[in-house]
């Protein structure tokens, strides 16, 4: 079991690095390049993930790993849940933003392409077709 926490602290240290790069290049303004990450984020957490269930699986054994191994693992965990929720939050706002921005767009664009209020010459008013609605795409 000694071995499954040396694991385990290697990969929620590789994850807090991983999740504290994405956060720059979000901060940065650069969010196309956290696809360039999304192949070793997917491995990496689903090698935690299986490491986690493996470690409940057994709790009797980790009742045997020495203390302060076991403090520091709760340490790494704890700087990377974090991270975690810092990335979340900022994920949340930039979707916020984009959300904000693509309302605003799809508000101008109806105000124009609203009918003109008043009169034509002919004592009619104009017809505008109404405006069409904007698809959303949720995954940002």
């Amino acid at each position: 079991m000694s071995d499954r926490v040396d694991v385990l602290l290697d990969l929620t240290r590789r994850l807090s690095g991983l999740v504290e790069l994405e956060i720059k290049l979000i901060e940065q303004r650069e969010p196309l390049r956290l696809n360039d990450l999304e192949e070793e984020r997917s491995r990496l957490s689903l090698l935690y993930a299986r490491e986690m269930q493996a470690v409940k699986s057994d709790p009797a054994a980790m009742k045997k790993i020495a203390r302060d191994r076991i403090e520091r693992l709760r340490e790494e965990t704890a700087t990377f849940n974090a991270s975690l929720d810092r990335h979340q939050r900022l994920i949340a706002r930039m979707r916020r933003v984009t959300e904000g921005i693509v309302k605003s767009i799809a508000d101008e664009a109806a105000r124009q392409r609203a009918p003109k209020t008043g009169y034509g010459a002919s004592g009619a008013t104009p017809y505008r077709a109404p405006a069409t609605p904007i698809a959303i795409n949720r995954k940002v």
